[in-house]
């Protein structure tokens, strides 16, 4: 149970400065890599946790966001997993719109991760594809996207809400107008 959101939601922020200022070099490469790891499997547990609270609006809740994902061509496994250019077609990109909680456990449930970096250094996403998806497809997930994901749910403050008790359920619920 998320109590005061803000503690969650900072980090976000951070994370999101962070990732966007990164630059990878030969001396540092390993460590950055580490980080950026952490930042995005911490980043998208904490946003799953805020979607399951009062804490977010009902349009951050719905997010969506244009995911490109290639064809898995070879059994993954867990010995395999890195070598993308042989476990998925990568020429075929196709594409797909999913909401944010589809993001989150693309990350939380990571089967497949790897960063890549552009010439210069700078972050341009990761492929990444869950316990559930890696027979399937690769995502590829743009750092625009995590950015965006990160500081849309950092900077969301809810200033009133609508709610309900269930009937059913005999849970609240959100009233969407």
């Amino acid at each position: 149970m998320i109590q005061e959101s803000r503690y969650w939601k900072a980090p976000l922020l951070r994370s999101a400065n962070w990732l966007e200022r990164l630059r990878f070099d030969e001396s540092s490469e390993e460590r950055a890599l580490v980080r950026v790891e952490r930042e995005l499997f911490i980043g998208f547990y904490s946003i799953r946790k805020l979607l399951e609270t009062f804490k977010l609006s009902p349009s951050t809740k719905s997010l969506v966001f244009h995911l490109q994902w290639s064809p898995c061509i070879e059994m993954v496994d867990y010995f395999n997993a890195h070598r993308i250019e042989e476990l998925f077609d990568l020429s075929t990109v196709q594409s797909e719109d999913r909401d944010l909680e589809f993001l989150c456990n693309q990350f939380i449930h990571s089967y497949v991760f790897v960063p890549v970096h552009h010439e210069g250094g700078a972050l341009a996403g990761v492929y990444v594809s869950s316990d559930r998806t890696r027979h399937e497809k690769l995502y590829f997930v743009g750092l625009s996207q995590t950015i965006h994901a990160f500081r849309t749910v950092g900077k969301d403050y809810p200033r009133e809400q609508h709610l309900r008790r269930n009937a059913k359920t005999d849970q609240w619920e959100e009233v969407c107008n």
